[in-house]
């Protein structure tokens, strides 16, 4: 009855302990199946999520090159812009009187004084704006006139050239404002003439009077053809230009063709004036431009943030619905174990009771028997006695065996029910380990796949940098060209100031001389004409040829007085004489000095076009330099912002608290720039890794290094001996650290520390048995832990 009490008793242990993991069971697998609901959303929502991060940076990608296009349209407007502009400052354009006059006016701007150039109003080229088509008619119609300069008055005038030739510089018209006089009144043109130029060209307020009498008698027709026509017409005596720049004065003289170009200042000025416009378009352009890629990448940068951390609290879900099924699992182990034990229980039980009966029914035979042979045993008490010590024996015996068959069936039971959770554990692990090999077939299949790419990549970034090399060898020698032709250009231009000196001091000295030899023929001139009048006088008083009277002057005057001096008409022989040997004494004018100012202006201008062409090639080096330097600078950016953010995560886990940061020794010049990591160790200030301890240096040192992986994990991580100089704390943190690395990477950690080892999943170890022979040896640390 002991016995049945005590197996009841544990029966109802037994039966409660069911109910409690059927309970605990049930809000398991409810927690299990919750957790698996709220992995599926959020997958949901970071599949949704990745699109709209695709859309946005394609949309990004979009916005990049727009923009990088609009810098390109930029910069190609800005240089043509500067070109022109700098070649209008240079008063390129114009004559060499023209550009003489402006550029002293120039520099007598800046002094007290008041030359005579300080009385220039400007250009007539400044005044005129005709509308886009008629540009090259209005050119056309004023030619040379678009280059005078204009004056106040007449007095004005008269100094500026006056002033070209005491400089020798050149010659230019000038346009006296106040004092110009309009066309004559007869055949002019009507103001209201519907051909008439004038009417579609702007002219600068207060120049009125200077256009009417440059353009007023000046119409336009379409054609050279229709020209013609409009100069037959009578009653109007006008020059008529057409629209391609052909003109017919008001004498019918044709001109026109295509062999010369007209200058194009006034085409040249638009263009100027267009493009300033277009730039400021452009630069406003430009600005919404980059606001709107900040603004984007800032919403990219958003979303990247939101969906790392979706990624993150779903590895998280993952984590817990491990545990949940882990859970669930030994829950329901332990339940199929309970309730094994509550049927053994029961079998225990019903054995008792059987055995119960039995034993009630052999005493009952038993009484009956006894008073049967009462007598007989009374007279055989003793065998009586005898028989009772047999019975008691074998029902001892009987009490052991029943024992022994209630144990054996126990562990009958017990025996079944771990062979049949052995069997499920086989079969589940099988299913595993077909799932691992599947696993590790796509993984190689990824490895083999990304060993590829990278190969391809590494090959890809190869060419780029010898692309760049030899980009950056091309720059330094065009740099080095550019460098000798300057100098070559100096120097010729040093020879051609002083050819221009010599040859303007030959050219003063030919002046010279050819004005003496002009005087001299003048001289020689009149001294003939003298001499042929008294030879006239003489042989019409005479009546005698002049030869024969001055045969017989020299034979009376060899008579009268041998040795005389000769008469004036021999001295004018010597002196004549004397001037023509005066004359072969100077020579010839040096022309070769205007040949080798030829030559020499020749090779400057060849020089100058060399010049200009290595600067465009310069100018185009130095744009793909300050665009890659301008990736660079972004790309670079990125990187160390994104590596901070990575690292102020990172850091606080290394070391339980603190800020870490990567600063810039100079911001503004980011490819010059060095990095300074700061460190705020928590407790501490904050301090420069080259002043912690050699753990600290170490664990700041991993956790850089982690914030740069983390960024781009790769698919495999090998460390050797990282924790070699951490104590047990920083190993363990190390540790943890490398769990949340290892559910991305598979990490590869070469290590002696036992600590390090016990985190592991699989240990690996060499061992040489025999001289020059190693051998490796594994232990799954998971599968023998389970």
């Amino acid at each position: 009855h002991r016995r049945l009490d005590r197996i009841r008793s544990e029966k109802e242990t037994t039966a409660k302990t069911v109910a409690e993991l059927s309970g605990k069971k049930s809000r398991a697998q409810e927690i299990l199946e919750a957790v698996i609901a709220e992995i599926q959303n959020l997958g949901e929502s970071v599949t949704r999520l990745r699109e709209s991060l695709n859309d946005q940076k394609a949309h990004l990608s979009r916005q990049v090159k727009q923009t990088q296009t609009l810098e390109m349209e930029r910069n190609e407007i800005r240089s043509r812009y500067s070109a022109l502009k700098k070649m209008e400052d240079n008063y390129e354009w114009y004559k060499e009187g023209v550009r003489a006059l402006l550029k002293a006016r120039d520099e007598a701007s800046g002094h007290d004084t008041t030359p005579a150039t300080r009385a220039i109003l400007g250009l007539s080229a400044d005044i005129f704006e005709p509308e886009l088509s008629y540009e090259t008619a209005a050119e056309a119609a004023l030619g040379e006139a678009l280059q005078y300069v204009l004056v106040e008055n007449q007095d004005a005038g008269e100094s500026l050239i006056a002033y070209l030739k005491t400089t020798g510089t050149g010659r230019s018209g000038i346009i006296p404002v106040k004092s110009i006089k309009p066309h004559p009144p007869v055949g002019s043109v009507p103001t209201d003439h519907p051909g008439r130029l004038l009417n579609h060209v702007t002219v600068r307020e207060g120049y009125a009077p200077v256009a009417e009498a440059l353009l007023g008698t000046t119409l336009v027709a379409e054609t050279l053809s229709d020209a013609i026509k409009l100069w037959k017409q009578n009653g109007i005596q006008a020059t008529i230009v057409t629209i391609d720049g052909d003109l017919i004065t008001p004498r019918g003289i044709l001109v026109g063709g295509s062999g010369e170009q007209l200058s194009g200042i006034l085409a040249k000025k638009h263009e100027l004036k267009s493009l300033a416009i277009h730039l400021t378009g452009l630069e406003e352009r430009l600005g919404s431009a980059r606001d709107a890629l900040k603004k984007m990448e800032s919403e990219v940068r958003e979303v990247e943030t939101r969906l790392q951390q979706m990624i993150e609290s779903q590895a998280a879900l993952s984590r817990k619905q491990t545990e949940a099924e882990k859970a669930n699992y030994i829950l329901a182990e332990d339940l199929k174990h309970a309730k094994r034990h509550l049927e053994i229980l029961d079998l225990e039980e019903e054995q008792i009771l059987g055995e119960a009966e039995d034993i009630d029914a052999d005493i009952a035979r038993f009484r009956k028997e006894l008073e049967d042979l009462g007598e007989t045993l009374r007279h055989a008490r003793l065998e009586c006695d005898e028989m009772t010590g047999r019975i008691r024996s074998r029902s001892d015996e009987m009490e052991r065996t029943g024992q022994e068959v209630v144990d054996l069936k126990l562990n009958l039971t017990a025996l079944s029910a771990k062979r049949e959770s052995s069997t499920q554990t086989l079969n589940r692990l099988k299913i595993y380990q077909d799932e691992g090999c599947r696993r590790l077939e796509d993984l190689s299949a990824q490895i083999q796949s990304k060993t590829g790419q990278i190969t391809h990549l590494n090959q890809a970034k190869t060419e780029w940098e010898e692309n760049l090399k030899t980009i950056y060898e091309d720059v330094r020698t065009i740099e080095a060209v550019v460098e000798k032709s300057e100098a070559d250009y100096r120097a010729i231009e040093e020879r051609l100031k002083e050819n221009e000196g010599a040859a303007i001091d030959i050219q003063k000295e030919r002046e010279s001389l050819m004005e003496q030899i002009r005087l001299l023929a003048l001289e020689q001139s009149e001294h003939q004409i003298k001499r042929d009048n008294l030879i006239n006088h003489l042989q019409e008083r005479y009546q005698t040829p002049f030869e024969i009277l001055l045969k017989e002057i020299e034979d009376l005057t060899q008579e009268d007085s041998p040795g005389a001096p000769p008469e004036p008409t021999e001295a004018l022989r010597e002196a004549l004489a004397s001037l023509k040997k005066r004359i072969e004494r100077i020579g010839d004018v040096n022309m070769g000095a205007l040949k080798e100012y030829e030559e020499l202006q020749s090779r400057y201008d060849f020089l100058t076009t060399q010049k200009d062409d290595l600067t465009k090639a310069v100018e185009d080096l130095h744009k793909v330099i300050k665009k890659i330097n301008q990736i660079t600078r972004e790309r670079f950016l990125t990187t160390f912002h994104a590596i901070n953010e990575k690292l102020k995560e990172v850091f606080p886990r290394l070391f339980e608290g603190g800020t870490a940061e990567l600063m810039m020794t100079e911001p503004d010049d980011v490819l010059e720039t060095g990095v300074e990591f700061m460190i705020h160790p928590p407790g501490k200030r904050v301090t420069r890794m080259s002043l912690l301890s050699g753990g600290e240096k170490a664990l700041s040192a991993i956790a850089l290094i982690f914030s740069i992986f983390l960024l781009k994990p790769a698919s495999f991580c090998l460390m050797d001996e990282i924790d070699a100089p951490l104590d047990d704390v920083n190993v363990h943190r190390f540790n943890n650290l490398l769990k949340i690395i290892g559910e991305k990477s598979q990490i590869i950690l070469i290590t002696h520390n036992k600590k390090s080892m016990e985190f592991a999943d699989t240990l690996f170890g060499i061992t040489m048995e025999q001289k020059g022979i190693s051998k490796i040896v594994s232990v799954n640390l998971t599968k023998a832990t389970s």
